[in-house]
């Protein structure tokens, strides 16, 4: 593209843009009395109908001056054509220089992945990468060192817990349980020597 065409163009978006910021809501006629009509634009055909005639404080209706010039229509705001991809295959026909890439909805997160990385090789521009995809692409290694530190720092965590316990909660010793032991066999040869004594009574 010459310099002349590229000042046209670079002109009409300029012109695109202001048209789009004065251009009105086009409302179906009667939708702020019946909801249920919605936002969708239709035609006012009535015989008398004063939106159809233009009558003053009347909406807008839908007419040809409301649009933007040619050379700038159906064109994405950086000046290039915007071609809707469905693959990965599909990359290898579209010029970097006058066209941008828009993943279709339909497409999943792997093959989306897929297509975001071919397009980068290509030098092609992605119209709606996701920020989560963003994420993905920028640490696609970082991801399991981070996982790693989170572990280790999980251990590290449980052990501290483990020490705070044995602190707070400190075992019984040793001593004390022969102790018991001991006063168990006593009560039980006092107990035996006492029966010894009856019989023999």
């Amino acid at each position: 593209m010459s310099d002349p065409d590229a000042d046209k163009l670079s002109r009409a978006l300029k012109i695109r843009k202001k048209i789009s910021q004065k251009r009105p809501d086009f409302v179906r006629q009667e939708a702020n009395r019946f909801p249920r009509l919605g936002e969708k634009w239709r035609s006012c055909t009535g015989i008398r109908s004063k939106m159809r005639l233009k009558k003053k404080g009347r909406a807008a209706i839908v007419e040809s001056g409301y649009r933007g010039p040619l050379l700038s229509r159906g064109l994405h705001p950086s000046g290039k054509r915007e071609i809707l991809v469905y693959n990965v295959e599909s990359l290898d026909k579209i010029d970097s220089k006058t066209a941008v890439v828009r993943i279709a909805s339909t497409v999943g997160k792997r093959k989306r992945l897929e297509i975001i990385e071919k397009s980068k090789t290509l030098g092609l521009t992605v119209v709606n990468i996701r920020p989560s995809e963003k994420a993905l692409l920028e640490k696609p290694e970082a991801a399991p060192e981070a996982e790693e530190v989170k572990k280790e720092k999980e251990e590290k965590e449980r052990g501290r817990g483990k020490e705070k316990e044995k602190e707070e909660h400190p075992a019984e010793p040793k001593v004390a349980e022969e102790e018991a032991a001991e006063k168990k066999e006593e009560e039980w040869s006092a107990e035996r020597e006492e029966r010894e004594l009856e019989g023999s009574g």
